[in-house]
């Protein structure tokens, strides 16, 4: 296990290194060809970079004119044509726009990994004393709050953390019920965690539905481990169940995490979780086996006493007695 943490941090480090060097290359184009500009950048360059790189600007006509290269905004050349040559559009439109230009929202969501949700338009933050018109089919933002912690160190082109990106995504979302699906999503994809989203909307200043996403991220929160356990033992002590073993699977305090409850001696085992195409408990039950409950941590808020009941109904099966049930010893004379 310590190797493999080693060898993670290894890797992120020399990805940080790399991302650094390939910035630095960009933004020092007079001292590299346009070729080592371009080739990080999937193949996009602006025009002045490459001129200042040595590039004609008869030659780049040339280049345009027999298709060779492509010129979707003004100033930005795409040099390499090839159908797999990465996001070349999200690089073009970050181009365009200039300095301090990052992805933002939708795009940058789904470059995270984020799926369900439309990643159009191309959004592109920039700080609120930036001057800049947006090229055609993108939409540009203004912050005047962007710290250099909410740009994602470790990912090219520049776009804001994934955090920072679902807060935002939320805030321009069309309608409150989806800015809530969004967030609910990302969350369950394991985009993000609920801890940084509240520490990313802590940073991001005034914003109209503050409130809104504070309020869903406390509902995602019940679900998390710490929580469930406080209910399962409230509903444990009120049904008078036996004692268990308690284990959590992963942080405390996230609702992607599981609890699992086991009640040994009657070989019951009960996992409490987050499950968003689940929305009902499921028991499991082979020969020779632990009778498995499957319980949607929702169903301890919403319904304890049905969850209690399915729970001691497992226990009863496999020979637990209840203590109303038991017989009364006779009392001593």
């Amino acid at each position: 296990m310590l190797q493999v943490v080693i060898h993670n941090c290894k890797k992120t480090l020399a990805q940080q290194k790399n991302n650094r060097h390939r910035l630095l290359m960009a933004h020092n184009p007079g001292r590299l060809s346009w070729q080592e500009i371009a080739t990080p950048q999937a193949g996009v360059i602006t025009i002045r970079d490459a001129v200042a790189a040595g590039l004609p600007r008869t030659e780049i006509r040339r280049r345009l004119d027999d298709g060779r290269w492509r010129q979707p905004f003004r100033g930005v050349l795409i040099t390499d044509v090839t159908p797999t040559a990465g996001p070349q559009h999200l690089w073009a439109a970050v181009q365009a726009i200039g300095p301090e230009a990052v992805l933002a929202g939708g795009c940058a969501a789904a470059l995270a990994g984020l799926v369900g949700h439309d990643p159009q338009p191309v959004t592109v933050l920039v700080p609120t004393d930036r001057r800049v018109s947006a090229p055609p089919g993108v939409l540009l933002r203004h912050s005047a709050r962007l710290r250099s912690s909410e740009i994602d160190p470790l990912r090219l082109p520049p776009r804001t953390t994934p955090a920072r990106s679902l807060i935002d995504m939320a805030e321009w979302a069309a309608s409150r019920s989806l800015a809530q699906d969004v967030l609910a999503d990302a969350v369950h994809q394991q985009i993000v965690t609920v801890r940084g989203l509240r520490e990313a909307l802590s940073r991001r200043g005034p914003i109209s539905r503050r409130t809104l996403i504070a309020e869903t991220l406390d509902r995602l929160g019940a679900d998390a481990p710490h929580l469930t356990e406080i209910m399962f033992r409230r509903i444990e002590r009120r049904r008078e169940l036996p004692p268990a073993g308690y284990r959590v699977e992963g942080p405390a305090d996230e609702p992607t995490s599981r609890l699992t409850v086991r009640y040994e001696p009657w070989r019951v085992r009960v996992e409490v979780a987050v499950e968003p195409t689940a929305k009902q408990p499921v028991t499991q039950c082979g020969s020779g086996q632990d009778t498995l409950i499957r319980l949607p941590a929702h169903l301890l808020r919403t319904a304890p006493d049905d969850a209690a009941e399915i729970v001691a109904g497992a226990l009863r099966e496999r020979g637990w007695v209840p203590p109303t049930d038991r017989p009364q010893r006779a009392l001593a004379s």
